[in-house]
């Protein structure tokens, strides 16, 4: 069902893919594949849906779930207990399910804090039980990036993987591209990945006609008639961005028209928490993100502009080249030629709200 708000795990519930799905099932013959796209375009559809089809076994690991606010961290033990507790969808689990508990015992009770060393060797001991089963495993680590802000050195392990595992895929999704490059270090010469060879399936946002296409055939499916007009006004205040236009998809039959609305506050709401976590981060960014969500798109010394009339004074030109190029990394801005712009209409809608309400 395209209206679905969980991700999709079958090829028949996901829409207009098909080089993406094609793209990915060929990655599967190589030892790392990054699956890249903004945040709620799909990405983590696309690979449940193709390694469902193709009945591979597959660990499936959300890094950001076990990312820590308080700390800013991805503490190690939570990365062994999600591993330990991923492995029962294992076809073969009962096969290696003395081996993995033999694991736990000479680490001991995890619940006491461990060594950052202990934890990655008990981490890699599991991994090479499941590789040395014989069947071909698929790790998917989804939204990666978050790792950069784990209590062990990860690098290392992966690349331990890579070279030696040859029974394990890894597939490691991110929306924060830039950073999750930073994180692996493939073109770093320091980076223990340095130079391995990787397989990139990129997902974008639906253009105009097709995010109006996908919006008409999930209505069809619920048996629905929707005006061409809501339709395309869903299409454009949306953008092509697949989880905005499920929830107005899952909306409208209760609130019309007004579903648009309803889907700008929920999304805001939704995307605040990562806002604020972002504005953490830097005195500058919440400005920088302002400035492009005001003027729709924006170069450097727009941006600049902004800046000194709201906060009163002149940052280096160097600090906010950083910053700027940080935003990109993230995902939050795209950058096309001199301009910058917010590729996800709802995070602008977000920054522009906050912005109102903090003048007010």
């Amino acid at each position: 069902m395209l209206f679905s708000t969980e991700p999709k795990t079958s090829l028949d519930e996901l829409f207009d893919r098909e080089a993406e799905i094609e793209r990915f099932r060929s990655g599967l013959n190589e030892r790392l594949v990054l699956v890249l796209g903004i945040r709620r375009v799909g990405k983590s559809s696309l690979v449940l849906s193709v390694l469902n089809s193709l009945g591979i076994d597959y660990i499936f690991i959300d890094v950001r779930k076990l990312y820590d606010n308080v700390s800013r961290k991805v503490p190690a033990e939570r990365i062994y207990n999600e591993l330990r507790m991923s492995l029962g969808n294992l076809s073969f689990w009962e096969g290696v399910r003395r081996i993995i508990d033999e694991i736990d015992v000479s680490l001991g009770p995890i619940r006491f804090r461990l060594s950052a060393s202990r934890i990655r060797d008990g981490i890699a001991k599991i991994l090479e039980a499941i590789n040395n089963a014989g069947k071909h495993v698929v790790l998917i680590l989804d939204e990666a990036q978050y790792l950069r802000y784990s209590t062990i050195g990860l690098r290392p392990l992966l690349a331990y993987v890579y070279d030696h595992l040859r029974n394990i895929t890894l597939v490691l999704t991110g929306s924060e591209v830039g950073l999750l490059h930073d994180f692996l270090g493939i073109n770093d010469p320091s980076s223990e990945l340095y130079g391995r060879y990787y397989h990139v399936v990129e997902l974008r946002p639906f253009d105009r006609g097709r995010s109006i296409e996908f919006l008409r055939r999930g209505f069809r499916e619920l048996g629905i008639n929707v005006d061409d007009r809501v339709i395309e006004r869903a299409a454009d205040e949306l953008g092509g961005i697949v989880g905005w236009l499920v929830y107005f998809g899952r909306l409208y039959p209760e609130r019309g028209v007004d579903a648009i609305n309803e889907v700008k506050e929920i999304g805001a709401n939704l995307v605040r928490s990562e806002l604020e976590e972002l504005f953490s981060r830097s005195q500058y960014y919440r400005y920088i993100m302002e400035a492009v969500a005001v003027l729709g798109r924006a170069k450097w010394s727009d941006v600049m502009k902004y800046l000194m009339a709201r906060v009163g004074e002149r940052p280096t030109n160097a600090t906010l080249s950083r910053d700027l190029n940080n935003l990109v990394k993230m995902g939050f801005l795209t950058k096309d030629g001199d301009w910058y712009g917010i590729p996800d209409p709802i995070v602008r809608y977000a920054v522009l709200r906050a912005r109102y309400f903090t003048r007010s």
